[in-house]
């Protein structure tokens, strides 16, 4: 097995971008989130991103956005769990990586960590470039993306890192957007983005009311043409 034939099959389960990391790229990520510390076999990780519809972001109410989300994020589940399943039969083990739930909380922080950072996984398999408002940014799909990934029993050639440019010197349009306050150009402080980003219906909804990081984001569509503007 080698990575042209992963990509092959990838393509086949539904996924249209993938990007692959050697495990030992990862030797600067935090203890307990390495790949080997979820699964010591590991040895390729296997990233892909599925579009979320450009068209949510544009509603003044955050319903669609909601929706198109909670659609994608299935999308992801379910072809990671269909390739996983296809990898055991040819005798690859491809442990699943979803983005959620979180393992690690901080109830005081607010702060969560998925198993394994998906955004800098995409980053070390050339999947784009983490910008100024910590997401990951693909030069042809922008941020509009939602993450999954596998972890590989078997050693793959890893796809370059990108090297291009996200942001611009001069623009802090995310900065200077967050009504949070929570965005310095390195980090998040998920406490104040949570707070002011999510909010629960009086029916128990959960919903996302703030993504003016990722709508003011020149890069935000990638080079995909615009469709319209926030009215």
């Amino acid at each position: 097995m080698n990575a042209k034939m992963v990509k092959s099959l990838a393509v086949k389960a539904g996924i249209d971008l993938c990007g692959i990391a050697p495990v030992e790229r990862f030797r600067e990520a935090p203890e307990g989130f390495r790949p080997t510390d979820i699964y010591p076999s590991a040895k390729s990780v296997l990233v892909f991103p599925k579009r979320v519809p450009q068209a949510a972001l544009l509603s003044r109410s955050p319903v669609p956005y909601k929706f198109a989300s909670d659609v994608v994020l299935d999308k992801v589940f379910r072809v990671t769990y269909g390739l996983s399943l296809r990898l055991q039969d040819l005798g690859v083990a491809a442990v699943p990586i979803p983005s959620e739930p979180y393992e690690y909380w901080d109830v005081e922080k607010k702060e969560g960590r998925g198993i394994l950072s998906l955004k800098h996984a995409g980053y070390l398999a050339g999947l784009g470039i983490v910008g100024r408002n910590t997401l990951l940014t693909n030069n042809k799909l922008g941020n509009r993306i939602t993450l999954g990934a596998f972890l590989l029993n078997v050693p793959l050639k890893g796809d370059p890192i990108a090297k291009y440019r996200i942001c611009k010197e001069d623009c802090n349009a995310c900065i200077t957007s967050c009504p949070a306050k929570a965005l310095d150009g390195k980090s998040v402080v998920q406490k104040l983005c949570r707070e002011k980003s999510q909010l629960t219906t009086p029916k128990g909804y959960s919903l996302y009311v703030c993504n003016a990081c990722r709508t003011v984001c020149p890069s935000g569509e990638g080079s995909k043409r615009k469709m319209g503007r926030l009215l």
